[in-house]
C-alpha cells in the first residue's frame, strides 16, 4: 500500500463514522528502515596498459611445415609436399588435443624467424598484416582467442595459426649503434663495447635525473629521436625480440638494462 492510500484508509472511518466533528487522521506509521546499506556504487576501473583506438588488432602464433623448394625453405628440407601437408595435419592435431601451439612452434616448425620465438607472427590490423604472411590475415581475424585456422597451404609451405590475446606496449628508447651492427651508417666508427659504454653511461645520465626525452633527442640514432625517442604503442611480436622480452619485463616508468639487438644498444623506458 502506497503512502497516499495508507492515508486514506486510515482517514476514511472518522470521515463517515459519527456525526461529530471529524478527528484528526492518524499519522501513518513510519517507513521501516532498510536492513543495510545499499553498497556504494564502485568507480569504473582505470584500464590496465596502454589502449588502443584504432582498427582491430590480431595476434598470431604459427606453426609452418616446408616442403622441398618451397619460398625460404632451408637446405636440409626434403621431404615432399604431400609429407609436408600430412605432418603439419599432425601437428594441428597435437595442438588441439592439448599442446601448447608455442612448444610445438619451437620444436617442429620450419619457419626460422617465428619457430624460435613460439611461433608468434605479431599483432597487427588487418591493414599492416604482413604480405608473406597474407594467407592467415582473413582466417585469423575471424578467429576468437585460442581458436585455430585449419591447415592453409602458402608459398613458404603449410600452415596453421592460432588467435593469440594482444598485448600492448608503450615504449621509448635511445639507440647507440657501432660499426658493422645492422643499419648502421657508414660514418659510424665505435666498436661494440664502445657503443655498450655509451649507452651505460645515457642510462645512468638518466637514472641521476636527466630527461630522456632531451637525451633521446641528442644522442639517440635513429628516426625515433625527434620523438624524444618515442616508439608508440605497439603489441606484442613487432618489436625485436630482445627489446621487447626486456620492455615487458619491467613496470611502466622504469628503465630496462642496456639491451643489445642485432641494431645497437638500446636504453629503454617502458612509458606504458
Amino acid at each position: 500500500m502506497t503512502r497516499f492510500a495508507l492515508i486514506l484508509a486510515l482517514a476514511f472511518p472518522f470521515a463517515f463514522g459519527c456525526d461529530d466533528e471529524p478527528a484528526e487522521p492518524a499519522e501513518p506509521p513510519p517507513a521501516e528502515a532498510p536492513d543495510e546499506e545499499p553498497p556504494p556504487e564502485e568507480e569504473p576501473a582505470e584500464p590496465e596498459g596502454p589502449t588502443w583506438d584504432g582498427p582491430p588488432l590480431a595476434c598470431a602464433r604459427a606453426v609452418v611445415v616446408s616442403w622441398q623448394g618451397a619460398a625460404h625453405a632451408a637446405d636440409d628440407v626434403t621431404r615432399s609436399r604431400e609429407e609436408a601437408e600430412t605432418k603439419a595435419k599432425e601437428l594441428l592435431e597435437r595442438v588441439e588435443g592439448g599442446a601448447s601451439i608455442a612448444d610445438v612452434a619451437r620444436a617442429e616448425s620450419d619457419a626460422s624467424t617465428s619457430g624460435p620465438r613460439g611461433g608468434l607472427l605479431g599483432t597487427y590490423t588487418a591493414e599492416d598484416w604482413p604480405g608473406a604472411h597474407g594467407v592467415l590475415s582473413e582466417p585469423v581475424f575471424a578467429l576468437e582467442v585460442g581458436e585455430r585456422t585449419e591447415v592453409l597451404e602458402a608459398a613458404y609451405g603449410y600452415v596453421f595459426a592460432e588467435r593469440c590475446e594482444v598485448e600492448l606496449i608503450h615504449t621509448r628508447h635511445i639507440l647507440i649503434r657501432y660499426a658493422g651492427a645492422k643499419n648502421a651508417p657508414d660514418d659510424i666508427e665505435r666498436t661494440e663495447e664502445e657503443a655498450r659504454a655509451l649507452a651505460q653511461s645515457l642510462r645512468e645520465e638518466i637514472e641521476g635525473g636527466a630527461d630522456f626525452a632531451e637525451v633521446a633527442r641528442d644522442r639517440s640514432e635513429d628516426g625515433s629521436a625527434e620523438r624524444g625517442g618515442d616508439v608508440g604503442t605497439v603489441g606484442r611480436g613487432v618489436l625485436a625480440p630482445e627489446y621487447e622480452e626486456a620492455a615487458f619485463a619491467v613496470a611502466a616508468g622504469e628503465l630496462t638494462p642496456v639491451v643489445q639487438t642485432a641494431y645497437g644498444f638500446h636504453v629503454i623506458e617502458r612509458v606504458e
